[in-house]
């Protein structure tokens, strides 16, 4: 078990600092600075020190002091751990290789005459040029992570897509820049301009909590746009950007695309900035393009490539 000390400094490592500089009273975002990618990645350094924290948890935790407190609590057994399946639970890339008739297999066997599959292991023709193919069925796509899942938008989801594109906290960041549509047009619009759209779920609790779109795309460049908006509590949670990343190898794993955009204005950036560089370049900057709390503000162009997630989509 970790002292105070030194899960202090890992902490410090997470954020940057020399230990001496992170006490336990500090804030985890406000005084210590991590953004929520850096957030995501502390979240991932203590679970690999035996803390399984669950949304509701994580989103209780603001100071280094408590974060530990909970480390404490996991290493001495004091929590009861109730093992249940989450719903929708993604099927595992063993289950798809199992043979025909296993258990998890709803289907049974496949049929198959005289003993012979229906389809020759290798076809015919002339192979690519990326040599013989892998005979393993392709794995879906994952859709669902440790704290949300991506659920497909169906009629029942709108009003909350609405209230998110409308409420207070989230409207003035979102698709109408704080114009309030109403409902019919919202309704119209939706799918305008969209490849893929998804509403992003709670595992705990099984409710909607944000909304994340692929649109604009190109096909002949290779590149779209994404966008993501979560509702105000997960705000500088580091959590909120699992399902943004769930949706970033979904559509590099379904689609040929080169690159992906985010086009955010410059006051939306701070929850980027530990990515840029490494998963995230800066590519373009519209000088003085948006208006909001009575001044211009810079809009930036950030992009993703395909080749920072390739280890990611080949190694699930």
């Amino acid at each position: 078990m970790l002292s105070l000390h030194e899960f202090t400094a890992v902490v410090a490592r997470c954020a940057g600092l020399e230990s001496s500089q992170v006490a336990p009273e500090a804030r985890l975002g406000a005084d210590l600075g991590l953004d929520s990618f850096a957030l995501l990645e502390l979240c991932a350094v203590v679970s690999d020190l035996g803390v399984d924290l669950s949304e509701r948890e994580w989103l209780s935790i603001g100071t280094v002091g408590e974060l530990f407190e909970r480390y404490e609590v996991e290493v001495h057994g004091g929590r009861d751990i109730v093992a249940e399946v989450p719903p929708c639970a993604p099927i595992s890339r063993a289950d798809l290789s199992a043979p025909p008739g296993s258990p998890r297999g709803s289907a049974g066997p496949v049929p198959e005459q005289a003993g012979q599959p229906l389809l020759p292991l290798v076809l015919g023709g002339r192979q690519g040029g990326r040599g013989v193919a892998d005979q393993t069925a392709p794995v879906p796509p994952e859709r669902a992570g440790k704290y949300f899942r991506l659920v497909p938008v169906l009629p029942n989801m709108v009003p909350f897509l609405y209230e998110l594109a409308v409420s207070p906290d989230v409207g003035f960041r979102w698709r109408y820049r704080g114009s309030v549509p109403n409902y019919v047009q919202f309704e119209q619009e939706l799918w305008n301009g969209m490849l893929a759209q998804f509403v992003v779920e709670s595992i705990e609790s099984g409710e909607p909590v944000g909304n994340v779109i692929c649109y604009n795309p190109d096909f002949a460049l290779g590149v779209a746009y994404v966008g993501a908006a979560m509702l105000g509590r997960y705000a500088g949670s580091g959590i909120a950007v699992e399902p943004v990343r769930l949706f970033i190898r979904y559509l590099f794993a379904v689609w040929p695309f080169r690159k992906l955009y985010f086009e955010l204005p410059e006051f939306n950036y701070r929850q980027f900035t530990s990515a840029t560089g490494e998963r995230l370049r800066v590519e373009g900057r519209l000088v003085d393009h948006d208006y909001y709390g009575g001044r211009y503000w810079d809009r930036l162009i950030l992009a993703t490539y395909r080749d920072d997630h390739v280890g990611q989509l080949e190694g699930r």
